[in-house]
């Protein structure tokens, strides 16, 4: 895709919000259900998030040969509005004001986007404004200071936004060690080779990309000069999680759904741009452009959009329970931070050189350990990519948002996961071992801890339970892969009775039509384009049950699809005290030839030998194994 592809793939999405641009207006009418902060902070997220499109479409170069006639005009109507906008939202005396910044509240971090909307495209929102307009801007973003932030990548925002008033002539004394403060409090989130822990969140996922890699690096693009040493460190720690991250993304360009703010979708891709702009990467720029270029292309060929042509709730397509109780109707655009790559001039490698081949189109595909994070990534055969997850834990300031982001064994493009519902606290059962006490509630693994990482297996200690009732379930699991398969074992101690799950992968269905195999060890489900799931119970929990929704008695779970089929064996109840074994084979992909179950050729404890009629033999030998009747 050239420079200008880019280009007009952000104006494309700016046209539709174009048309709700209401002269007199601070924001826009942009549909959906209300986020649980407040009115006013939906009306300002819904000005704040299309304003950083609108940079970095401002920020590119104008009368680019090929570029619509209309090209010039629609930059300064575009301009034009958010100006306006902005004077007449920060300004007390307005209908449009939006209020002061407030003590954790949404605002800070709405507000610390727009400070650096405002330096990225400086010419065109900021500099044409009037000293009075400015001088009021200025005072409406100083509401920021002295206030409470929540202890994680937020307290990126008090930065930027004291940064920019620093900039232009607004600062304080103080500012700069409340700014020293809060870079010195974000670099304890660094737990080395690049990646954050997200302070309470206590995850390693796709805001490593969203929040941390940008903030920090653009903060360094930005402001780096007034700290060498601090952004030279920013700079450093970017480099090794971008040799990491390019591993997220499958030959499609699709990146797996995993973690928190699944539908900020190409977000993810802000780090490349940046990355290259900082001059903080010895990835060839033509290997970035081809894996953010199909990325992009992936999501906007998607029906990912609203009546009215805006970005809709959802990951690969339209679904409004998708987003978390934070979101707002305009939360979709913080996706506009994808669109970084527009920093880089026409003529920066990264718009001419050569492509290269992601690593998941090269021949033997990968196996990639990230040691910090707890996190594998690898590819199959035809081209996914999965994220293995031993080590981003679901914390308590994370159930509300849904435990199924992190507590899954595997996270795999092309198939994704399943949400549970009504409760939002609830354990969905697909890709995942989870557990059921007798007065029927659902528990999944919380806090988790990796023993043994290796290019053959992953290995990890976790819990079944919760604090509340005292429900314990100490959980040793070790996961093996092969092609597109996974052997996952769990040795599991109940402290009360359960019944146990082990869950195949949650195939999406574009239709409420699947064929499925009859119940038995070995459970298989195949939709209309030819994408199967399949699992083949092998010890512990071999009584077959699908967790599927195929018709509207029940509403939509999965992320990608809004039908699903996942296979899932239980176990009988389990006593209390008891000390048990579960293992199964769970498989998805395309390749009915590599669907096929494997023989158990031999199973002493510590030493397991397959074969498969595709793949062949597959030894393995782990101290973890326990012997299995044959």
């Amino acid at each position: 895709m050239s420079y200008l592809r880019w280009q007009n793939a952000a104006r494309r999405l700016l046209e539709p919000l174009a048309a709700l641009m209401v002269p007199g207006r601070a924001d826009l009418a942009i549909p959906g259900p209300p986020s649980d902060h407040d009115a006013q902070a939906d009306r300002l997220e819904s000005f704040s998030r299309p304003l950083t499109l609108a940079a970095f479409f401002l920020r590119s170069r104008p009368g680019m040969p090929g570029a619509p006639a209309d090209d010039a005009a629609f930059r300064a109507k575009v301009a034009a509005w958010f100006r306006a906008g902005l004077v007449a939202g920060s300004d007390p005396a307005s209908p449009q004001f939006w209020g002061p910044d407030a003590s954790y509240h949404q605002h800070h971090v709405e507000m610390g986007l727009m400070a650096i909307a405002l330096q990225v495209a400086e010419n065109e929102l900021w500099a044409p404004l009037s000293p009075d307009q400015k001088a009021g801007v200025a005072r409406w973003f100083a509401t920021c200071r002295g206030g409470g932030i929540v202890n994680n990548n937020h307290l990126f925002m008090s930065v930027h936004i004291l940064e920019f008033l620093g900039r232009h002539g607004f600062g304080r004394r103080t500012d700069r060690a409340v700014i020293t403060a809060h870079l010195n409090q974000l670099e304890t989130m660094h737990r080395g080779g690049g990646w954050f822990e997200d302070g309470i969140n206590q995850a390693f996922d796709h805001y490593n990309a969203y929040a941390f890699h940008f903030y920090g690096l653009m903060w360094a693009h930005l402001h780096g000069r007034q700290d060498a040493a601090r952004a030279q460190r920013w700079r450093d720690w970017a480099r090794p999680f971008v040799r990491d991250y390019q591993h997220f993304f499958a030959a499609s360009g699709e990146h797996p759904a995993f973690g928190r703010s699944i539908t900020y979708r190409f977000n993810c891709l802000n780090v490349f741009g940046l990355a290259l702009a900082e001059n903080c990467t010895d990835l060839d720029p033509g290997l970035l452009r081809r894996l953010c270029t199909r990325n992009l292309e992936f999501f906007l060929s998607r029906p990912i959009y609203r009546e009215q042509g805006t970005l809709a709730p959802g990951f690969t397509d339209r679904f409004e329970k998708i987003i978390e109780p934070y979101s707002a109707p305009g939360s979709p655009y913080w996706a506009a931070k994808g669109f970084t790559p527009l920093l880089l001039p026409p003529e920066h490698a990264f718009w001419t050189a050569p492509e290269q081949p992601l690593p998941a189109e090269r021949p033997g595909g990968f196996v990639h350990l990230m040691p910090t994070a707890g996190l594998v990534t690898r590819s199959t055969p035809d081209g996914e990519v999965e994220i293995l997850n031993g080590g981003s834990m679901v914390g308590n300031t994370q159930l509300r948002y849904g435990a199924w982001k992190w507590s899954k064994l595997s996270y795999r493009t092309g198939v994704h996961f399943a949400y549970a519902f009504p409760e939002i606290t609830n354990f969905s059962f697909d890709c995942a071992l989870t557990q059921q006490t007798d007065d029927g509630r659902r528990f999944g693994r919380h806090s988790t801890v990796v023993v043994e990482m290796d290019a053959a297996h992953l290995g990890y200690s976790c819990n079944l339970g919760f604090k509340t009732g005292q429900v314990n379930t100490g959980v040793e699991t070790f996961v093996f892969w092969r092609a597109g398969w996974l052997l996952h074992v769990h040795h599991v101690e109940p402290q009360q009775p359960v019944v146990l799950r082990l869950g195949g992968f949650a195939l999406p269905l574009t239709e409420a039509h699947v064929l499925r195999s009859d119940p038995g060890q070995v459970l298989s489900a195949w939709s209309g384009d030819q994408r199967g799931s399949v699992q083949q119970a092998l010890l512990g929990a071999t009584l077959p049950e699908w967790d599927a929704r195929l018709d509207d008695a029940s509403e939509r779970r999965h992320v990608a699809a809004p039908w699903h089929a996942a296979p899932v064996h239980r176990s009988a109840r389990v006593p209390a005290g008891a000390k048990l074994a579960l293992a199964a084979l769970t498989w998805s992909g395309r390749n009915p030839a590599e669907a096929a179950p494997w023989q158990v050729v031999s199973a002493a404890a510590g030493r397991w030998s397959l074969v498969h009629p595709h793949l062949g033999k597959w030894e393995i030998a782990h101290w973890a194994l326990p012997s299995l009747p044959v």
